[in-house]
């Protein structure tokens, strides 16, 4: 089982850094119009998607991974909110051109071919969208082993510094960037998500304990380097 697999089945539905509480933040600080058309890329259980769809958002939500888009589709059914979910990788987003007023997305890039999936969310964007990119970021940089570690266990492709990430940016289609400071991995309260769903046969097995356990290993080794910044980028 991956690390992707093994949130779907506890239905973790904020497992980026800062946590749903930092989402509605972020959302509360673009105060999106009724009816903006937003794509959310690796939607996972669908939380972010039927926040936003509640606001009044017409949302499609995309996720890769099969577990996750069968969560997001019950939350959808059970919020009885219109969120159109589609299985599909943020690197090949199966949508026309110009399709988005926005793409929200948060700790996915890294997770993916970072330079594609970027290509990709400017595709699919009208003229004078906007990119909206929480993403997992590095006070410094890492050494190979340290990334070895993290790359075996996540599966992460980009393990990037504020920097970094801009320099990816710079190679992008954007016009006009821009990243928030570099904020430090805190320690996520439970929110009490009401539609979370536990496969509980998951604690019964060692080595899926053992994976969890690793988890909360690696998140204390890194959390003095480990963070986010919110990349926001405008098409022209």
């Amino acid at each position: 089982m991956d690390y992707p697999t093994l949130l779907a089945r506890l239905g973790e539905g904020s497992a980026h850094p800062g946590g749903f509480q930092a989402t509605k933040e972020l959302i509360g600080q673009i105060s999106f119009p009724r009816g903006t058309k937003v794509l959310e890329a690796g939607c996972g259980t669908g939380r972010t998607a039927c926040y936003l769809a509640s606001l009044g958002c017409n949302v499609t939500a995309i996720d890769r991974n099969k577990d996750m888009i069968q969560k997001a589709i019950n939350r959808a059914r059970i919020s009885n909110l219109p969120v159109r979910i589609v299985q599909a990788d943020a690197a090949s987003i199966p949508f026309p051109d110009e399709t988005f007023d926005a793409v929200f997305t948060e700790s996915v890039t890294a997770f993916t071919q970072g330079s594609s999936a970027i290509r990709e969310y400017w595709r699919v964007l009208k003229p004078k969208g906007v990119l909206y990119d929480r993403e997992l970021a590095f006070a410094r940089k890492l050494t190979t082993v340290q990334k070895k570690k993290l790359q075996s266990f996540y599966g992460l492709h980009h393990m990037r510094t504020v920097p970094e990430w801009l320099k990816l940016m710079s190679k992008s289609g954007f016009h006009k960037y821009s990243a928030s400071h570099f904020t430090q991995m805190k320690q996520l309260a439970n929110d009490n998500d009401p539609f979370q769903v536990i496969d509980h046969e998951l604690f019964t097995k060692p080595d899926i304990v053992a994976m969890m356990m690793k988890n909360e290993r690696l998140m204390s080794k890194f959390a003095n380097v480990m963070g986010s910044i919110v990349i926001t980028a405008w098409k022209a």
